[in-house]
């Protein structure tokens, strides 16, 4: 046997290409990363704690991810189009939740009134004045649920 063989102890592959054991430790591995040592379980889930499978692992959330813009992004927005709107994959907190509008020329075109809507807060929402033709950016920001700070931008363009 090659020592490179010996280095892997568990050599029985499953339908998958990969050896049970070998891919069961892995994934122990990788979870203990991201999630840290185990603690005491209280039976606690919420806030406070994180939930947990019932093999008693860590569940992660996922960041926010944005689902749907409008205007949409690389789409073509009304001059009156009243407000510019963002709506994540799940809710977000309300702590660092930000939308701006800003012009091709750097101005800043929005009203500065960026909020979460009471009723959905996966929707984020800020106003903006008549727009003028031309390409417009939209920057956004918010906290996920996680507690992980997402932030990207879109264009849209404004025609006559």
């Amino acid at each position: 046997m090659r020592k490179s063989e010996e280095a892997i102890p568990f050599r029985q592959e499953n339908a998958s290409g990969t050896s049970g054991n070998a891919r069961a430790r892995l994934m122990s591995f990788a979870a203990l990363l991201l999630v840290g040592a185990p603690e005491p379980a209280t039976g606690l889930i919420g806030p406070s704690r994180p939930m947990q499978d019932a093999a008693g692992a860590k569940i992660i959330l996922a960041h926010a991810i944005v689902v749907r813009t409008s205007p949409e992004q690389g789409g073509v927005g009304a001059e009156d189009v009243g407000k510019v709107e963002v709506w994540y994959d799940a809710g977000i907190r309300d702590a660092f939740a930000a939308l701006a509008v800003v012009s091709a020329s750097g101005e800043r075109v929005d009203k500065r009134d960026a909020a979460i809507d009471s009723a959905d807060p996966s929707h984020v929402s800020v106003s903006v004045n008549r727009l003028t033709p031309g390409k417009y950016t939209v920057r956004y920001r918010a906290l996920s649920a996680d507690g992980h700070l997402v932030s990207g931008a879109w264009e849209f363009e404004v025609r006559p």
